[in-house]
């Protein structure tokens, strides 16, 4: 299958359980990758038969700053559900990482796959 990736992402968003997360933002990183089908994009010329990679950017950085989740497991699985039903990609791969959440990595998150039939029923 196809893919779009958006790759690196940065948002700062309130995310974290412990009182001291809620108080600041701090520094997100995500991937996105969005399972759709290029070809018919690619043989016309005609966007509004891909996925505006920028509208996705745009949106989902304001969305990740609206949550303020507790849990990036949570805030992986509202931010899949928003591409899949707003973008209508096939599925939706997400990785986010907290940068700065523990000391000598380069960062600590979650990689979720949803697909259009996980949320059927919502």
């Amino acid at each position: 299958m196809d893919q779009i990736v958006i790759e690196g992402l940065k948002v700062n968003a309130i995310i974290g359980i412990y009182p001291h997360e809620r108080q600041f933002e701090q520094p997100l990183v995500l991937d996105i990758i969005m399972e759709h089908d290029l070809h018919p994009c690619a043989t016309s010329g005609d966007l509004n038969l891909s996925i505006n990679y920028a509208q996705v950017a745009s949106d989902v950085s304001a969305l990740v700053r609206e949550l303020k989740c507790e849990l990036l497991e949570t805030l992986a699985e509202q931010v899949c559900k928003f591409i899949l039903h707003q973008f209508q990609p096939r599925a939706v791969t997400l990785k986010i990482v907290k940068t700065h959440a523990v000391l000598n990595t380069s960062g600590v998150g979650v990689q979720i796959r949803r697909t259009q039939q996980d949320f059927q029923e919502d």
